[in-house]
């Protein structure tokens, strides 16, 4: 479990080297606004992955070791399908894009969606390496593909970043088709019992998921409303901030894949507690390293890095970095919830930490500005977090110093 997790930090590490450069090359030739508009589209092809995940997510992770993969593989392609068509349309009915935009959504979402849905299938089977490449290489093909277009071509404009986006979830699509060629062997099975064995596993794990996102991004949505405290450029500038202090959670999300797939599979619950407590502190102590590194970085390294309009990025880290060290310890333990077959419990965290989130948005955001925005999402971090640790308490019968006493838990997990 250990080489896995390491090779899957390791490679969700260069994904994230590679956003990175992706981010900076898109501030620097679009600016803020640019960067805002991005960022938009893809909080909304999100959004439709989020519908997607009801019957293609983590549902299918738990249940490919206990039910024939060809009768989850078959509803998870269908309801990606019309997820695809059907939520972009709501969006176009709010939003009223243009035809290419609206284009572009729909094709991004369709892409997603099928991309996603195998990366999970990849994680069921246990094809961790796989799923790392599969990633890995997705990453590769948008930046290569935004190169060419950006500074061999001279198209430096939103449609050519939503092309490039699309080239990275093709790769993934057909790398993944790859990989997982023989795991499918066509088989009869009742659709309609198929369906309602994923859905009631896969709406609590997605209510949960909803919720989550919004707490991550629903702030986005009131500051591009907020026109008089900047609007779109705002958005620009905030979601560069969080996309970066956000890219230390590879080390949470590194540990919680693997752990995921391991714990899914395993059934001494002792144990499963064990591992979770474990690694929880392990990604504690990494995230709270991440974030003293990073906080330490200049101002200036930032404005220069991105280009004029960028200064403000580094100003949100203080604010956004109690909730985000957090979610390095208490991500974990969601998961395991989550591999224990208890999807209630992450949706319930997720909620409480909903509540606040759109409570605090309207009251700190108009004041505030994108400021407010990075208290808001602290808040509700820490008070999903904090429900996630008395609830691991209570199931594990650690108490709270037992979490946090690294030599117990590494003495006791020595061999896992």
């Amino acid at each position: 479990m250990r080489k896995k997790i390491i090779y899957t930090i390791f490679t969700k590490g260069s994904v994230a080297v590679i956003n990175f450069i992706i981010a900076l090359a898109i501030a620097r030739a679009l600016g803020t606004e640019g960067r805002g508009e991005i960022s938009m589209m893809f909080l909304n092809v999100t959004v439709v992955l989020i519908f997607n995940d009801i019957i293609g997510g983590s549902a299918l992770v738990y249940l490919s070791s206990k039910r024939d993969p060809y009768s989850l593989l078959m509803p998870a392609m269908v309801t990606g399908f019309l997820a695809g068509c059907v939520v972009p349309l709501l969006f176009q009915l709010y939003f009223r894009m243009n035809g290419m935009e609206f284009l572009c959504l729909w094709a991004l979402s369709l892409l997603s969606n099928y991309s996603s849905i195998l990366n999970y299938f990849l994680n069921g089977f246990g094809k961790i390496k796989a799923n790392n490449f599969a990633a890995l290489f997705q990453g590769i093909a948008n930046l290569s593909c935004l190169g060419v277009l950006f500074y061999f071509m001279g198209k430096t404009s939103i449609y050519a970043c939503y092309i490039s986006l699309g080239a990275g979830y093709l790769i993934n699509l057909f790398i993944s088709i790859y990989h997982l060629q023989n795991c499918f062997k066509r088989s009869s099975f009742s659709w309609g019992e198929s369906f309602r064995a994923i859905f009631s596993f896969g709406i609590i794990s997605q209510a949960g998921n909803i919720f989550q996102l919004l707490n991550y991004r629903f702030c986005w949505y009131v500051l591009d409303a907020y026109k008089s405290g900047g609007g779109r450029q705002t958005v620009g500038v905030f979601s560069t901030s969080v996309s970066l202090i956000e890219s230390i959670w590879i080390i949470m999300n590194g540990v919680a894949m693997v752990q995921y797939a391991t714990l899914s599979a395993m059934g001494d619950a002792a144990t499963a507690a064990k591992v979770t407590a474990k690694w929880a502190v392990n990604s504690f102590i990494l995230t709270l390293m991440a974030l003293v590194i990073l906080n330490l970085l200049p101002a200036g390294l930032f404005s220069w890095l991105f280009g004029k309009g960028f200064e403000e990025v580094k100003t949100f880290f203080p604010f956004l970095s109690p909730g985000i060290a957090i979610s390095g310890l208490t991500g974990i333990y969601a998961h395991y919830f989550a591999a224990r077959g208890d999807m209630r419990t992450p949706a319930l965290s997720a909620f409480f930490g909903l509540i606040v989130t759109v409570t605090l948005a309207f009251i700190l955001i108009p004041v505030f500005g994108a400021e407010g925005a990075a208290w808001t999402n602290t808040f509700s971090y820490l008070v999903s977090g904090i429900f996630l640790l008395i609830m691991f308490k209570i199931k594990s019968g650690y108490s709270f110093l037992e979490v946090f006493n690294i030599r117990r838990v590494r003495g006791e997990t020595a061999n896992l």
